[in-house]
């Protein structure tokens, strides 16, 4: 990455310079044993000086007095991380070597005056460089000459450093520190000494338990002898001679030398297990039981320590005695096995009664099946060790028999259960695999645009050098995004090498592309190993239901008066358990409670549901739980809710019972997570007939609520597991962020529809985001065939309307009163007193540059080739070059006037009249190529050193500044100043009301996501007009991207904010007549 910088004189006027930019040379290495050191200037000159700032920025390096310094394992670090690759040269960092360190010793490891000493390098050959060699930190200087030390080295010499400074030394450090230096210099290929060689230092951390076992006085005696990887012979011994578990084992070798045995901790915690056991030895009821399961009485640290096959090994060498096994088995009045007694005989020479045992239920004769059944030496059942034979393997088949008796009659219970849909709601009309969907009313138009201007494209230009990235790697992640976005609902995916927003469809066209352009041996072998075999599961099978998209198959009936009188409307009921002493509500708050309880009078019979349309911060989930918690208070014969909404909402909902609500509310289930996995069947104990024939291998028990009253679980969980949920009958469903379920096609959006619920509730701050299809199926949730089929609404209402026939407002009118009853929205501005907020137009028509129409031309004509010659995948990559080209055309150029961007000569302009009235200003932008040109740019004219803030920036509070600090930092400077965001990092609910002017430097694909950040400013506690700004590139014969794709987030920003009349912009008289 090159960017183009600026220099100017302290006495030039503010008028931007034209000067050309030069690539700077980079800066001498620098660096001391510290780590590596960048000279740290208030006026920054080259890409280097950036980076340097930005790692410091997010704490990575540090300044200290006149430098930066990165720390040495910070460095290594960052080397293997893949979002440093691009930039990590600007560290000038020098090459790698071949040499490998020579360490000796001196004086002996009792001694306090033990060293160990590096003596020099070598090359793989083991022979010695004679030149000099000088290392500071991780370089090494030689011949003049400077290279990186591999992490191994460095560490291993930074440890041998360590261990010289110490000045108390005695024997227990000296091993200790020759322990780890040892283990280092063996990764690190060190040559060492010859007493470093024979002076061993071994740290176990595993044992063997070696067994032997004895009969003392009729009784069995087990002898345990705790053994390790190259273990000295004489080591037993040694252990034996000390009552305590030592630390630290000194052992004369009998071929000369010395090895030292460092007890770990979790070795140490067995050891001392073992020597609680007279002279190693353990004896009955407790041996058998120590035989079984030895973890359970030499602690959790023996999991780790004691390897169970090497367990099993020891039995067998130790002779452990086995046993015959007799089976008599029981029956009940249906024929059906209850029981059976185990009676085992000893295969010893001695008398012995035999042992008696049971299998009381059928959970234990399962156990005993797949305990016999495994694949092990010996068949341990009860801490005995049992004989195979013939007779116990036609006793295990006649039980496997009897058992599968069982398992056939709940499997037709349970699959009986779960097939019949009067279990489900009215709206499930049968069960199979999902319908692929291809009717006229739900086919959508591609939505491409004619994004490259046909005028410049030259049918005789030279192509460049250009190749699309037709890689397994991005195929297998399109193909991944395309699953979630299909399941998810999402209605377009972004490419994995441009991040590129592109609709759905077109994706899996590029991925059919994609595919084919493999050669005709690797599609050959694709395709059979697509090939579904004969006996392989069937597809997974859902819930059907009358889907209302050709004809109104399903209707739910609405009364034609639900009465709420706005001038005598009811007073809100409050539930008990809500801390009226500590909390109080809002006035729209207690007004949205008493509606929805007004419009629950009316369900199921009269009423299905509701739009829940408030904007973001009203307190939705506030007023909809004390809406829940009194019905749950209220109602005799109470049914529990379900609440659906994505992971970091639902712990928002339980972060809001617990702050708002006392013990008193309801019982409430989090079914996500490990709550999940807990109340989910087994796989095994699902009816083999809901496997085969359905695909259905998830459900919960059938005791899975346990009297919970609230149930809270993701859009996932209700899809995969629709067949458990959908027979529950709940009393109130919620979807929150019901954006999730406008896709009439999706799983979850069929999955939610196919919910038994008296009351459903869509609650969402954007009701239409693409088309009024959106809307459409949100009621076609909560009020089936209010609007007719998506065909007949198509027809009578989107066309009309989103093609502006509808002159005299006729059909709008009827939609909006249809609708009414059952929608309740309020805005932000309508609620909160908060200052104006304006959007300036005029910066959406920056005059392009000869530069960026040169290169324009450039990305069109190489478009025009490669598409031309079958390359796939071109248009995006087309698509993300014209987006930097407007925002950063001097990244394609190394030498460049500052005329050559307008934007940033737009910037500069704007950033000058707001420093005159001493505001603060936001900057977004998501590519860190732009953040450091800016940072560059800010400086050099405002003499700004601007923070960036990234969604990778620090969250941990205990380590530096979070987000939020290093936001709060910006806003207590005074007067002006400018802080640089990326978009990603504006989901995590920072708030910056001292800015008031947004500059959107880059758009986003998603205009939510745009408003979000312009959010983080324009929010209760904004005491300023808010001023926001999309500077866009413009041309007089083309429109440009930016342009394009500001009338794209136009018309999508004006569905949003408007459900029923896209595109048109509605007086506040029809904003309040509709709402």
């Amino acid at each position: 990455m090159k960017l183009a910088f600026w220099k100017r004189n302290k006495n030039e006027q503010t008028a931007i310079s034209e000067t050309i930019v030069n690539s700077v040379k980079p800066a001498p290495l620098q660096y001391d044993d510290m780590g590596l050191k960048h000279c740290y200037t208030a006026v920054a000159k080259t890409d280097a000086d950036f980076y340097w700032e930005s790692l410091a920025d997010e704490e990575i390096a540090y300044q200290l007095d006149d430098s930066y310094i990165l720390p040495w394992e910070e460095l290594f670090q960052i080397k293997q991380d893949p979002d440093h690759s691009d930039v990590i040269n600007l560290l000038n960092l020098p090459l790698s070597n071949d040499l490998y360190p020579i360490i000796r010793s001196e004086n002996g490891l009792s001694d306090s005056n033990f060293q160990i000493i590096l003596d020099g390098w070598c090359d793989k050959n083991k022979v010695k460089f004679k030149g000099s060699v000088k290392r500071t930190g991780a370089i090494i200087s030689l011949t003049g000459k400077e290279y990186l030390l591999n992490e191994s080295a460095w560490k291993l010499l930074e440890k041998i450093k360590e261990f010289s400074r110490i000045t108390d030394k005695d024997k227990s450090v000296n091993q200790k520190h020759w322990a780890q230096i040892r283990g280092l210099a063996n990764k690190s290929e060190a040559n060492l000494d010859e007493f470093l060689r024979k002076t061993i230092v071994l740290a176990p951390d595993e044992l063997q338990l070696n067994l032997r076992k004895n009969l003392v006085s009729s009784e069995s005696v087990v002898e345990v002898q705790p053994d390790f990887k190259d273990s000295p012979s004489n080591w037993l011994q040694t252990f034996d001679k000390y009552n305590q578990v030592q630390d630290e084992y000194t052992i004369s070798l009998p071929e000369g030398g010395l090895a030292h045995v460092i007890i770990e901790p979790q070795v140490k915690s067995v050891l001392n297990e073992i020597k609680k056991m007279p002279n190693r030895r353990i004896t009955g009821e407790r041996a058998q039981t120590f035989l079984h399961n030895p973890f359970a009485q030499l602690g959790e640290d023996a999991v780790e320590v004691i390897s169970p096959e090497g367990f099993e090994q020891s039995k067998e060498e130790a002779e452990i005695y086995s046993y015959r096994l007799l089976v008599d088995k029981a029956y009940n009045e249906a024929s059906h096995f209850s029981s059976a007694q185990l009676t085992l005989h000893e295969n010893s020479s001695r008398a012995q009664d035999p042992v008696l045992l049971e299998l009381s239920n059928l959970e234990q004769a399962q156990h005993f099946i797949a305990t016999y059944e495994r694949s092990s030496p010996v068949f341990l059942w009860a801490g005995y060790s049992i004989d195979r034979t013939n007779y116990l393997d036609n006793q295990i088949e006649e039980l496997k028999s009897d058992l599968e008796k069982i398992q056939q009659y709940d499997d037709e219970l349970q699959a009986k259960t779960v097939l019949d849909l009067s279990n489900y709601s009215d709206r499930v009309i049968g069960i199979g695999e999902a319908e692929k969907l291809s009717s006229e009313a739900i086919q959508k138009d591609s939505g491409e645009s004619e994004w490259l201007p046909q005028n410049l494209i030259d049918e005789s230009a030279d192509l460049s050098q250009f190749t699309s990235d037709n890689t397994d790697t991005t195929t297998e992640l399109l193909e991944q995004r395309i699953q979630d976005a299909e399941a998810e609902g999402e209605s377009s995916v972004l490419h994995p090498d441009s991040n590129v927003a592109i609709p759905l469809d077109d994706a899996k066209k590029l991925l059919n592309d994609l595919r084919d352009s493999k050669s005709d041996d690797l599609a050959k072998n694709d395709i059979e190993q697509e090939q579904p075999k004969a006996d392989e599961t069937k597809k997974k099978s859902t819930l059907l239901i009358a889907n209302n998209i050709d004809e109104a198959d399903f209707t739910k009936k609405r009364a034609e008066i639900l009465t709420f009188d706005e001038s005598n409307r009811p007073q809100a009921r409050l539930p008990s358990s809500f801390r009226s002493q500590e909390f109080s509500l809002k006035t729209h708050q207690e007004y949205g409670i008493a509606w929805l309880q007004n419009l629950y009078q009316y369900a199921p019979t009269q009423v299905s549901g509701c739009l829940l349309a408030d904007d973001m911060g009203l307190g939705k989930t506030l007023q909809l739980l004390c809406f829940i918690g009194e019905y749950l208070e209220t109602t005799e014969d109470k049914k529990p809710a379900l609440v659906v909404a994505p992971v970091s909402l639902l712990e928002n909902w339980e972060a809001e019972i617990n702050r708002f609500f006392s013990a008193k509310f309801g019982k409430v289930l989090s079914l996500y997570g490990d709550n999940l996995k807990q109340r989910k069947i087994p796989k095994h104990s699902i009816s083999s007939q809901l496997i085969n024939d359905y695909g259905i291998t998830n459900l919960l028990e059938e005791n899975w609520l346990a009297g919970a009253d609230i149930v809270l679980t993701t859009y996932e969980t209700m899809r995969d597991l629709e067949f458990s949920l959908g027979r529950v009958d709940w009393s109130i469903m919620i979807c929150d962020e019901a954006q999730k379920i406008k896709v009439p096609t999706a799983m979850v959006t069929k999955a939610a529809k196919a919910q038994k619920a008296d009351f459903k509730i869509a609650c969402t701050g954007t009701p239409v985001e693409n088309s009024l299809v959106d809307l459409w199926c949100l009621f076609d949730f909560i009020q089936e065939n209010l609007m007719g089929s998506l065909s007949e609404f198509n027809k009578e209402y989107r066309r009309p309307i989103e093609k502006k026939d509808d002159e005299d407002n006729a059909i709008i009118d009827y939609l909006r009163k249809l609708i009414e009853p059952q929608v309740l929205r309020r805005m932000k501005h309508d609620v909160a007193e908060l200052p104006a907020k304006h959007e300036i137009n005029d910066c959406k028509n920056i005059k392009i540059s000869t530069l960026q129409r040169t290169l324009y031309k450039q990305v069109s004509n190489d478009y025009r080739s490669l598409s031309g010659q079958g390359h796939k995948g071109v248009m995006l990559k087309a698509l993300h070059d014209m987006r930097m080209i407007c925002a950063h055309p001097l990244n394609f150029q190394e030498q460049a006037t500052i005329n050559d961007s307008p934007k940033a000569e737009w910037l500069i302009n704007t950033l000058e009249t707001i420093k005159q009235k001493n505001e603060k200003v936001i900057i977004f932008t998501e590519f860190r190529a732009i953040q450091v040109f800016l940072k560059r740019l800010l400086l050099e004219r405002f003499g700004l050193n601007v923070t960036t803030v990234n969604g990778d920036s620090n969250t941990n509070s205990r380590v530096g500044l979070t987000r939020q600090g290093i936001i709060d930092k910006f806003q207590e400077v005074n007067g002006f100043n400018v802080i640089i965001l990326s978009t990603v990092a504006v989901g995590f609910g920072v708030n910056i009301q001292k800015a008031n002017h947004v500059v959107h430097y880059t758009r986003s694909w998603n205009p939510a996501k745009e408003d979000q950040a312009t959010d983080r400013a324009y929010r209760i506690g904004q005491d300023k007009e808010v001023y926001v700004y999309y500077p866009s590139i413009a041309a007089q014969d083309f429109e440009t991207f930016e342009i394009k794709l500001d009338k794209l987030l136009s018309s999508k920003r004006s569905l949003a904010d408007d459900m029923l009349k896209p595109n048109v912009e509605l007086t506040q008289e029809l904003i309040n007549s509709i709402y």
